[in-house]
């Protein structure tokens, strides 16, 4: 769930680019709706630092649907890179560079322990 290496700081790199598309595909709309520039820029923040990720980069791929559909096809180009980058982001997750891997973390699981199962324990 948090890979580590290139494929970690792979996903860094689209948290990056889907959170700088984001706020290019949306100036037209923060110019228009001055209250809603805080909230796109909270929704960036956290999409850079990885809180939350699965969440928010659906958040993005909606908000940059909205400013494709509002903004007559003027942002096609940013619109057109960031919703697929923050769909794909919303399906993979945050990667080990995150505050959700931090939060969180890695967990393992045992299965199919056999001192546990059988109830029985040997004496130390």
């Amino acid at each position: 769930m948090f890979p580590v290496g290139l494929p970690g700081i792979g996903l860094l790199c689209l948290r990056l680019t889907a959170a700088f598309a984001l706020c290019l595909a949306t100036q037209s709309a923060r110019s228009r709706f001055p209250a809603m520039a805080w909230l796109l820029e909270a929704l960036c923040f956290s999409l850079i630092i990885g809180l939350a990720t699965p969440v928010i980069a659906a958040c993005c791929a909606l908000a940059g649907a909205y400013a494709l559909i509002h903004s007559g096809g003027a942002a096609w180009s940013c619109a057109g890179i960031s919703i697929p980058v923050a769909l794909a982001l919303a399906l993979l997750g945050p990667g080990a560079y995150s505050a959700d891997a931090r939060l969180f973390g890695r967990k393992s699981v045992v299965l199919n322990d056999p001192e546990a199962s059988s109830g029985r324990r040997e004496p130390p």
